[in-house]
């Protein structure tokens, strides 16, 4: 009955029972296609979500890992300059030890204030010689060895020498150190009596830039020991033809032989 007065109830609208089912038909087709096509977007959706979390995750981790290559960079580079930097302070270590070393080694075994040089010179008239020479006395001592000559003119043109001794626990654990038994306290050393020498007076730049100074004794020319006074030797060089080259060894005297001998001879 209710289905009847349903049927009746469209027939009065004007809508027949087949075109009823052809539209709930094409409705639910519709209903259907819009359900697949939100089922559709909504996949399509969580594929792009999906997607720009998954490039997200990609794009962090490729971040992450060029953070961590710098960070090993810069770690490898700050290791390999501590590593240098290490060394580098371990070396001056080093360097400071041996310096120590060797200035502790000094302290108790000086060398001669006055060491041997060689020089040569051309030779020329002698008041214009690279070379100006004074007469001096040598006190027989080793501690001349040990003593600073230093020569100074005034403006009148006098020279004037003076002689300063060095004093030190190793410049006497020098002269002890192989002193002669017939000197049980000799202080300076003494070796021989008063003997004259010659010093340089002054020199010109020839002689300077061979390390010739002030005050240095000549102890040899052309390869003799030379043993005469200061115009002896200004008469040798007005005797040599100009430009003839001189050769002079400097300081190679008998105190600074005599302390260099000693000074070997002390036990380490």
């Amino acid at each position: 009955t209710e289905m009847m007065h349903h049927i009746s109830t469209l027939s009065q609208q004007g809508i027949p029972p087949s075109l009823k089912r052809r539209q709930s038909s094409r409705n639910a087709a519709a209903l259907a296609g819009r359900q697949r096509s939100q089922r559709d977007f909504t996949r399509s959706m969580l594929s792009s979500i999906r997607e720009v979390i998954k490039e997200g995750n990609e794009a962090r981790k490729a971040e992450h890992e060029k953070g961590s290559r710098q960070v090993a960079g810069v770690m490898a580079k700050k290791l390999k300059h501590d590593g240098l930097a290490g060394k580098k302070r371990e070396q001056k270590r080093q360097n400071d030890l041996e310096m120590r070393k060797q200035m502790e080694h000094m302290r108790f075994h000086p060398l001669p204030v006055r060491m041997p040089k060689y020089a040569e010179l051309r030779a020329c008239p002698s008041d214009v010689f690279a070379l100006q020479f004074l007469d001096d006395v040598w006190n027989g001592t080793v501690m001349d060895a040990f003593t600073k000559i230093t020569v100074s003119t005034r403006l009148l043109g006098n020279v004037t020498v003076s002689k300063t001794h060095a004093e030190s626990l190793g410049i006497q654990n020098v002269i002890q150190g192989g002193s002669n038994p017939k000197y049980p306290n000799n202080k300076n050393g003494v070796i021989d009596v008063e003997r004259p020498r010659v010093i340089v007076a002054s020199m010109t730049k020839e002689g300077g830039h061979q390390g010739i100074v002030k005050g240095d004794v000549i102890t040899h020319c052309n390869g003799d020991e030379f043993m005469g006074s200061a115009r002896d030797l200004r008469a040798f060089i007005d005797s040599r033809q100009e430009g003839e080259i001189l050769t002079f060894a400097f300081n190679a005297d008998k105190a600074v032989a005599e302390a260099l001998r000693r000074r070997s001879l002390i036990k380490c």
